[in-house]
């Protein structure tokens, strides 16, 4: 089951960070799943393929100052954890009963959690739960398509010389389906065709409005660049002829980018990076 939980938290005194903070919220999951089973934080720190979970950035408000956040003690921030695997949620959501109100580090800062919130509609639509059985009967057939990119997103690839990798940081339809079926197959019960879905969008879905910007991550160690904003697409569809085989087909790539808002997209999801919802 599809889960997008969204913690509370207030730092306990006035604390300056990097504004990039994804890789010290992803310490902080692995530091809640361990209060709740250490065998399953390592496990899942350890896992090399797919990763059944994604990490936002600490979301806050804060005042700037160069290229650090000040936060000031008692500010209300939050993070946002999604999971694709239920049984993992249950791991996570044991340290909130085991312990009252467990605090976190993120970097140098500690933070005090207040709340944990999963359910659709309460204080913010970042957080909701689904079923896979249920993501896939409500798929409706829509032929044309709004996501919003929140955090920044990115695509690995090699270079033309193809030693190195680097990223692609451009909105691009063919990385974003082939990035969430992969996710979709590795998790839920129902397989989807990888082959056929991202031929249909390479010759049944265009673009028609992009409004996205590059943006720079500083991880510490190294940078990343992404790109934040939105995209909608269309796809070439005429309802008078099109085929019972052309319906299913729009309904899955539906059903895919309504899983975006779980899976994430792209690279370093588990980081804080391809933050991605359905508008």
């Amino acid at each position: 089951m599809p889960i997008s939980a969204v913690i509370h938290l207030v730092p306990l005194e006035d604390v300056t960070l990097r504004p990039t903070m994804g890789h010290h919220a992803h310490a902080a999951f692995l530091s809640l799943l361990r209060m709740g089973d250490p065998a399953k934080a390592e496990e899942v720190h350890a896992a090399s393929r797919q990763k059944p979970f994604t990490v936002s950035p600490l979301i806050g408000k804060g005042e700037r100052r160069g290229n650090l956040l000040r936060i000031r003690a008692g500010t209300e921030c939050w993070l946002r954890y999604t999971f694709l695997d239920d049984e993992l949620f249950a791991y996570f959501g044991s340290a909130f009963l085991t312990q009252s109100l467990p605090s976190i580090r993120l970097g140098e800062a500690r933070f005090q959690l207040s709340r944990m919130v999963a359910s659709s509609g309460v204080d913010t639509d970042w957080s909701g739960t689904h079923t896979y059985e249920n993501l896939f009967e409500s798929a409706q057939p829509d032929t044309r398509i709004r996501m919003e990119f929140r955090s920044p997103t990115a695509f690995r690839e090699l270079t033309p010389q193809g030693k190195k990798t680097r990223n692609q940081a451009n909105i691009d339809l063919i990385r974003c389906y082939q990035s969430w079926v992969n996710k979709w197959n590795a998790f839920a019960p129902m397989q989807i065709d990888k082959g056929r879905m991202l031929d249909f969008i390479t010759h049944q879905a265009g673009l028609t409005e992009v409004k996205s910007e590059s943006k720079m991550l500083d991880f510490g160690k190294h940078k990343e660049i992404g790109f934040v904003g939105s995209c909608t697409y269309q796809f070439l569809s005429d309802r008078q002829t099109e085929s019972g085989e052309e319906v299913e087909m729009l309904r899955l790539a539906n059903l895919l980018a309504n899983f975006a808002f779980y899976c994430g997209t792209g690279y370093k999801t588990t980081m804080g990076m391809g933050q991605t919802r359905k508008t």
